[in-house]
């Protein structure tokens, strides 16, 4: 893995070596590849430090075949590595956490209302957004959360110009 990925992925998942990381990266991802995980929000959802896999799944989106046999040995390895101690706090690793995972990013699927409404020149949507992910790491209130911190609607699945949003945008 390269230096610098393996620093982001310590960083995003509380590691204190990259050494950890790269150990724990490549299961992961495979996981999250099977299960379909809401990436932005499962980082996140571990940035609180979960015991178990329940707060999780508020990440996954619905699939029979979720082995959460597989995810609870992931997340157990994973709080081994924490190396959480009297310096290494839980709170302490938590808030680190959350600086490298955002709560809020930009999603097609929130986009396209704003611009249709925009086009009808109506741009309460475009500044809501703005708003929004002006904080993208701030815990924000409980209607902001609901509508931009949710999975993606099962009818936006494969649904071009709204399900996917080119890096390139």
């Amino acid at each position: 893995m390269n230096d610098k990925v393996a620093q982001v992925f310590a960083a995003k998942l509380g590691l204190p070596t990259t050494a950890a990381a790269e150990a724990l990266v490549q299961p992961l991802l495979q996981l999250m590849l099977e299960t379909r995980v809401d990436y932005t929000r499962f980082f996140r959802e571990l940035s609180h430090l979960p015991e178990r896999l329940e707060p999780l799944h508020a990440s996954f989106y619905p699939n029979p075949k979720v082995d959460d046999k597989a995810w609870e040995a992931w997340l157990q390895d994973w709080r081994a590595a924490l190396q959480l101690d009297d310096e290494r706090t839980p709170e302490c690793v938590a808030a680190q956490m959350k600086l490298a995972n955002p709560k809020f990013i930009l999603r097609e699927w929130h986009l396209v209302p704003a611009y249709q409404q925009a086009a009808k020149g109506d741009y309460s949507l475009v500044h809501e957004l703005q708003a929004v992910m002006t904080q993208p790491y701030a815990e924000q209130d409980e209607d902001t959360e609901r509508k931009y911190y949710a999975l993606k609607p099962a009818n936006f699945f494969g649904m071009g110009g709204v399900s996917h949003m080119s890096c390139s945008s």
